[in-house]
């Protein structure tokens, strides 16, 4: 998966979504969940927000465009590894 290079983000103290960095599913109990990792302008930088079923389970701002992406990356393989697909 190739991902675009993200410019240092303006910010006006709004955050603004800029897309999903990815999405996985499992199946748990006979009910469908979804896991969406979303990248988030922040004043510091960027926010990542880890949301299952649109409830928020974890967020982390991250002053790079490369601490950003190597703690998707990070999450993302700790999901695979628990069993998400």
């Amino acid at each position: 998966m190739t991902l675009p290079v993200l410019p240092v983000p303006f910010s006006n103290g709004v955050p603004v979504p800029q897309g999903d960095l990815f999405r996985v599913h499992r199946e748990r109990c006979g009910r469908q969940l979804e896991a969406v990792c979303q990248l988030v302008t922040h004043q510091l930088g960027w926010e990542l927000r880890l949301e299952i079923n649109r409830d928020l389970q974890r967020s982390e701002v991250c002053r790079t465009r490369d601490a950003a992406l190597d703690t998707s990356e990070q999450w993302h393989a700790a999901m695979i590894e628990k069993g998400w697909r």
